[in-house]
């Protein structure tokens, strides 16, 4: 069993590797998305330095695509074992966020999370989506703002998750929640690490402006 984690994670982490943002930017411009903008291998940043929605809609379905494949993957792997499942998912989140093919670099893995959320539990996806607003608009009104807001609750909001309502909602086979609650916090933690850095920028920003 533990070659199929490894085997389900491996080629999780290889799907989460297409680098959409990187592909498009590319094939339309020429240019290397990592040294653009923020650098970030994201549909943000695509929309940023493109200036293109509809670049930016494709590159965030490929990659919710990714976390939804993987998923998947997992499932048919492991023959419906959550653990195996969780693997894959979480490695299509690393190789969003970490890809070794751009030496590192990649984007901040919210699209790829919300296909794995979508597919696995999506409450999980709809818990994001509500705390996110929360963070945009009553703490500050920036998109890393909101998105950390969201992850960090989500993964505080997963642990106390009613035990009925993950067995509802929840797309596979669980025998433990405490499997499901463990996998929510292991695909919120490179999202965090991934947002560590914007948000540093804009409380930086939020300091400057008060001293002035």
């Amino acid at each position: 069993m533990m070659l199929m984690y490894v085997l389900a994670g491996v080629l999780g982490y290889l799907l989460g590797t297409i680098p959409a943002a990187y592909l498009l930017r590319k094939f339309t411009s020429g240019s290397n998305i990592t040294d653009e903008g923020s650098g970030n291998v994201g549909a943000r940043n695509l929309y940023d330095v493109s200036g293109s929605l509809v670049l930016a809609i494709a590159a965030a379905a490929i990659d919710a695509g990714k976390g939804i494949a993987a998923v998947y993957v997992g499932r048919w792997l492991g023959d419906d074992t959550l653990m195996v499942t969780a693997s894959a998912a979480v490695g299509a989140v690393l190789g969003h966020t970490y890809n070794l093919f751009l030496g590192g670099k990649g984007g901040r893995g919210l699209a790829t999370a919300a296909g794995i959320s979508a597919v696995l539990n999506p409450m999980l996806l709809v818990t994001w989506a509500l705390m996110y607003l929360v963070g945009y608009y009553i703490i500050r009104r920036d998109i890393h703002i909101g998105s950390m807001t969201a992850i960090i609750a989500t993964m505080v909001l997963a642990m106390s998750f009613p035990e009925q309502a993950l067995q509802l909602f929840t797309m596979v086979p669980i025998d433990d929640s405490a499997n499901l609650r463990a996998i929510a916090v292991a695909l919120c933690i490179p999202l965090f690490l991934r947002h560590v850095g914007p948000v540093r920028d804009v409380v930086r920003q939020m300091v400057a402006e008060d001293d002035d």
